[in-house]
């Protein structure tokens, strides 16, 4: 609980610097809490912090905390029961996209030819606990860790990368990963992938990512995480992308079978 009290205080600090400020105190704690429930950070079932402690963290009223739990009851995202608490009942299920690979990682590669990439870091560390678990790894395992900040050819900074790596064997260089497409360098190291998956969401820039993208904190960024898998089916490379959406699109063109 004190984990997740701790990323909606996160989002809660975002929310006060932008737009959202401007609304009522329990619509924005209501807002909060119901993009947590439906982007999946707080999963079917889980139960929610009490009015106590909503009000405690957010430095708000029971009756602030009590009006933004009614309306999340009243939306049937969570049900609330005497004794037991407020759950979540509202189950998140992303539904996948099926696209060609080849056609995606493509795209991708021509789009790194028309940007220039500037490394932040380069590291070999031990994956946060999502992570690791997303790329099947115990805890002492080691990863490539990079992160990246793209800008198009008018040097304008539109995309941050954060990219947990295994599998690497040379290449991750700062030379290479500024001058080639990162996906060439992996296929250096013969990692070859074969399945994609990916979620779209959106996120508030952080000031950090802010001040790299060139927005206001707070702002909502196009948010992609990629999982990318190798012939054997296995997990080898975790990317998680935030771009400014005033320099860049996500564009698909689908069939109607």
């Amino acid at each position: 609980m004190t984990e997740l009290l701790s990323s909606l205080k996160s989002e809660w600090a975002l929310a006060q610097s932008a737009e959202l400020a401007r609304v009522p105190l329990y619509h924005q704690l209501y807002t909060v809490l119901k993009d947590a429930i439906l982007d999946g950070t707080v999963a079917y079932e889980a139960q929610l912090p009490t009015e106590q402690q909503l009000a405690a963290t957010f430095d708000v009223s029971r009756i602030t905390a009590r009006r933004a739990m009614d309306e999340l009851a009243n939306e049937k995202l969570i049900a609330r029961f005497r004794g037991k608490g407020s759950h979540v009942i509202y189950k998140y299920k992303p539904k996948p996209v099926r696209a060609p690979l080849i056609g995606m990682l493509e795209d991708l590669i021509e789009m790194s030819k028309h940007s220039t990439t500037r490394v932040i870091s380069i590291e070999k560390v031990v994956a946060p606990a999502e992570i690791r678990s997303r790329l099947g790894l115990p805890e002492t395992s080691t990863v490539h860790k990079v992160v990246r900040v793209l800008s198009n050819e008018n040097g304008e900074p539109y995309a941050h990368y954060v990219s947990w790596t295994t599998g690497v064997c040379k290449g991750f260089t700062k030379r290479n990963l500024q001058s080639r497409a990162r996906l060439d360098v992996l296929r250096d190291c013969g990692i070859r992938l074969t399945k994609v998956d990916q979620v779209l969401s959106a996120r508030n820039a952080s000031k950090k990512i802010a001040r790299e993208l060139q927005v206001e904190p707070g702002e909502a960024l196009l948010s992609v995480r990629r999982d990318s898998y190798d012939a054997n089916g296995v997990v080898v490379d975790v990317l998680e992308c935030l771009y400014n959406p005033k320099r860049y699109q996500f564009a698909m063109e689908l069939g109607v079978e």
